[in-house]
């Protein structure tokens, strides 16, 4: 297992409250002398997510995960112990150590195309707003009716037609060329040549600002493509970013809503006219990835795709991944142009403004779409809107949900619900569900008056780690019954032998089994591991042993009975009663020391 320096998490811990870092993602608000909020692991709509900062943990009551800040980065991220580490290092301005070769090659890769893109991003915006050669682009904003303040909410730019400019302005900068071929920025069969060439730019940004990737909207007229994006990178990945999701972050989080629209004009727009919480997925369809990023901040998602067949099949598809995630979902539409972009240009903010003040609720949407495309006074045109309508169905949680939305569905089809639910419950499409539903058992919540005393040895024994050593000469692991309580020793004795278990994080990132995990975690939380634990200790290994020797006492006497039977020689009797006379003690001391009669 890969170690970082005690001191390194000390710091970290001693820098950032586990409040501040859940606050990124997770809005909080206090509560009986604790933080709460969604819980950002599943969908829910009552706040059961409690953070206790002077505890440095937090634990869901309905999904049962919990642990410290390195558990929660590790879960929103999706990466390893040592990623989480690495994250929250920087953001405490901690300075690493015990980094490979190859983890600092890959962090110095990273930063260095955070600071060009950064950098970058700032010189397209300057050519832009105060360069003659951004002139073209300038008149371009003005005609699409952007105004200055969103080239600077936007930080938007442009990228000269001289295709030696680029190449030339950051090998001044003694930028290698190898970097440069890694960055996204230049051609794959010509490193010297831009991949962005006399195109406004618009940057993206990650949800903490950082520019990762460019889009870009031809000016020259002569690109097949009217739109690029910057490929994949060290730093940037389609599916996982949204454009304008940064610059809306604020009134997302304050509002609890967040607007999805079809491109970056679009966004633009709808900033410009005051709806200040809409972004817009990168030249591709709404992704799972997309979807859980927008969760983390807000409950509710209002679509607005362009009007045209390609964006009424989108925003059914973006209704059904949102109902999968538990977002309140609703459709926004236009009547006097295709999109957001058009509409401001042609009519002006106010009217956008009029036209997107009834939204429609996501399944009822899904219903007059199908309504409109098929015949409904026939039996097939009935059954079409039914599958068509059908997988946003099987994603819908609630039963109580689901039947309203069958009872609807019935009436505007003229049919008997029983008729709907017939063919709903015999019928099945595999394709429906855009979302995997969650695999595996949920965690149970650990309450300490029903488990094993096993369990509550070890659980005591991870809450007081320094008595580790004195105890397992005391208790071996095949004392154990209970599986979770092995499992726990077994990573007690590996972070005793590796000299990992001074934190508490390293313990957690160490166990795999959730439910495992869970109990550790919330017991990390409750002050009853942390009472008396020797005296705790004490009496529980004296149970257990209790219970090996009264086990070994029942095989003893089999043997004993089956010796006497088979007629076993003197000595081979004599070595059988001699270990139940030490078996009988033992069973008599520990039965002294727990009070019991003997």
């Amino acid at each position: 297992m890969a170690k970082v320096s005690d001191s390194v998490l000390e710091q970290i811990k001693a820098r950032l409250s586990l409040s501040e870092v859940v606050s990124d993602y997770v809005t909080l608000s206090s509560r009986g002398g604790r933080l709460w909020g969604l819980c950002p692991f599943h969908e829910e709509k009552t706040a059961s997510f409690s953070v206790v900062d002077d505890q440095g943990f937090y634990y869901c009551f309905s999904c049962k995960k919990g642990g410290s800040m390195f558990d929660f980065i590790m879960e929103m991220e999706k990466v390893p112990f040592l990623e989480s580490v690495k994250i929250l290092a920087k953001k405490a301005n901690v300075e690493l150590e015990d980094e490979t070769p190859e983890d600092r090659k890959k962090r110095d890769l990273t930063e260095t195309l955070y600071d060009l893109y950064d950098k970058i991003a700032g010189s397209f915006h300057f050519l832009l707003v105060s360069s003659p050669v951004g002139l073209k682009a300038r008149e371009y904003l003005k005609e699409r009716k952007v105004n200055e303040a969103m080239w600077e909410t936007f930080n938007l730019g442009y990228a000269p037609s001289d295709a030696s400019w680029l190449y030339n302005f950051l090998r001044k900068r003694h930028y290698s060329d190898e970097l440069l071929k890694q960055s996204g920025l230049f051609s794959q069969n010509n490193t010297s040549y831009p991949l962005f060439r006399d195109r406004l730019m618009f940057p993206i940004r990650t949800w903490q600002g950082k520019t990762v990737a460019f889009g870009g909207r031809d000016l020259s007229s002569t690109s097949k493509a009217k739109y690029i994006n910057t490929p994949e990178t060290v730093i940037y990945s389609k599916k996982h970013n949204l454009f304008g999701l940064y610059e809306s972050l604020e009134t997302v989080k304050k509002t609890q809503k967040a607007i999805l629209c079809e491109g970056n004009f679009d966004v633009v727009a709808l900033h410009q006219s005051g709806f200040t919480n809409a972004m817009a997925p990168l030249g591709t369809s709404f992704t799972d990835e997309q979807a859980k990023l927008v969760r983390r901040y807000c409950n509710s998602l209002e679509i607005l795709f362009d009007s045209d067949r390609a964006g009424s099949s989108a925003a059914e598809k973006a209704l059904v991944l949102a109902q999968q995630l538990g977002l309140e979902n609703s459709a926004l539409q236009l009547k006097s142009a295709k999109d957001a972009s058009e509409l401001v240009q042609n009519y002006g903010e106010d009217q956008l403004k009029r036209e997107l003040q009834q939204p429609m609720q996501g399944f009822r949407y899904l219903v007059n779409n199908a309504v409109n495309k098929y015949d409904i006074l026939t039996s097939k045109g009935k059954s079409a809107v039914f599958t068509t309508v059908r997988p946003y169905l099987d994603a819908t949680q609630s039963s109580i949900e689901k039947q309203d939305m069958i009872k609807s569905l019935a009436a505007v089809l003229n049919v008997d619900e029983s008729s709907i639910l017939d063919d709903y419950s015999r019928k099945t499409t595999p394709a429906a569900r855009t979302v995997e539903p969650v695999t595996g058992k949920q965690a149970k919540p650990l309450n300490p008056a029903t488990i094993s005393v096993d369990l509550y040895a070890m659980l005591t024994l991870v809450n007081n780690r320094e008595l580790y050593l004195q105890t397992r000469y005391k208790l071996a692991v095949e004392d154990l019954e209970d599986a979770e309580a092995v499992a726990l020793y077994d990573v007690l004795e590996e972070a005793a032998r590796e000299d990992v278990g001074k934190h508490d994080e390293y313990i957690l990132q160490m166990i795999e089994d959730p439910q495992l995990h869970s109990d550790v975690a919330s017991s990390f939380a409750r002050e009853e591991f942390k009472l008396a634990p020797q005296k705790v200790l004490n009496e529980a290994v004296n149970r257990i042993q209790l219970r090996t020797y009264e086990k070994k006492r029942m095989s003893n006497k089999r043997l004993l009975d089956i010796s006497l039977h088979d007629g076993t020689e003197d000595e081979g009797i004599e070595d059988l009663l001699r270990e139940k006379t030490e078996i009988d003690a033992k069973i008599a001391e520990l039965k002294s020391a727990l009070g019991q009669d003997i």
